[in-house]
């Protein structure tokens, strides 16, 4: 039987090469056999808090599934394990979610859910974890690299919405490697900090610039603040505790260390999406070689500050584990 639940229809090129690209910085050629060492070192810890707690016909739900990453990983391990899970993945971006459902859509018991939908008044909006669920009560709520990408202030309606969607006995675990925490070494830095340093980098471009001052205040103004959404300024840890702490949930955390080549540095700020926030104002070939520039230029200056060196960074991952108190 095949998955259930949403199915992507009428994407356009741009989406379905977007989609393409993501998973092809998460796995190697777009092999799901090959993930990049980044993404299975992050992952893996992630994978490991949450199997002890997963048993044959348990309720699973995929927070943040992106085009299917984590969930991938997580099957492989299950699957070897022979559990069978019912598994529900929940993203708001089509262009990703669409590959997470062409890898995974023969799969049975698997329900996509796409979490943003049009108000009354045709507004987008955050669909809630009750409206996706109904009444069903889940074993363990995964969220992989998502966390950081939550408004500081949702994140309380958010960690209320987690609480009440786990059985007594649930768990909640997460990762993110943007994520201001005391637990982060010298010689390493946030996820994003290369993609902000391009950011600031191509800022100061001379035709960034020139467009910029074509552009109204207003339109400028905007236009940074968009900008400004996919790589945002971190927020601390405990701003992430005390919205769990505030649901009424314990909290464990734990760190990793994971090094990020930089050809697989290159290949995700390339990614379309992404590069269109790193350089907005350049396109196709152009833009491509401006980030390219940037991002090399980016790793020198951090191998000078000691969080890389000559053939990758060092990225600081923060992993949550939490349970009802």
């Amino acid at each position: 039987m095949m998955a259930s639940g949403w199915t992507p229809s009428n994407l356009s090129e741009q989406e379905l090469a977007d989609g393409e690209a993501y998973h092809r910085a998460l796995y190697h050629d777009g092999s799901v056999e090959h993930p990049t060492s980044w993404h299975g070192n992050s992952v893996a810890h992630l994978i490991d808090l949450a199997v002890p707690h997963i048993h044959d016909g348990a309720f699973v739900v995929d927070y943040g599934t992106g085009t299917g990453g984590s969930a991938i990983e997580l099957l492989k391990v299950l699957d070897a394990r022979e559990i069978s899970i019912n598994l529900i993945l929940i993203d708001p971006l089509v262009s990703w979610f669409y590959k997470a459902r062409e890898i995974l859509g023969e799969r049975h018991n698997i329900h996509f859910e796409l979490s943003i939908t049009e108000d009354e008044n045709g507004n987008m909006r955050f669909k809630t974890m009750q409206e996706m669920l109904g009444e069903q009560k889940v074993d363990v709520i995964i969220s992989a690299s998502t966390l950081h990408l939550v408004p500081e202030k949702a994140l309380p309606d958010l960690g209320a919405q987690f609480a009440s969607s786990l059985k007594p006995d649930g768990i909640f675990v997460w990762n993110s490697g943007d994520i201001e925490s005391s637990l982060c070494p010298a010689d390493a830095a946030l996820l994003h900090d290369p993609y902000r340093m391009v950011r600031t980098h191509l800022r100061d471009d001379t035709l960034r610039m020139t467009r910029m001052e074509e552009m109204g205040d207003d339109e400028a103004s905007s236009f940074e603040r968009r900008v400004d959404r996919i790589f945002p300024i971190p927020y601390s840890i405990e701003i992430i505790l005390d919205a769990f702490d505030s649901a009424g949930m314990n909290s464990q955390l734990s760190s990793h260390v994971v090094e990020f080549t930089s050809e697989d540095a290159e290949r995700f700020i390339l990614v379309p999406r992404l590069a269109a926030i790193a350089a907005p104002l350049h396109e196709g070939d152009e833009r491509d070689s401006a980030i390219k520039d940037a991002i090399r230029a980016v790793l020198t200056k951090m191998s000078s500050e000691g969080t890389a060196n000559e053939v990758a960074y060092r990225s600081h991952w923060v992993y949550g584990f939490h349970k009802l108190a």
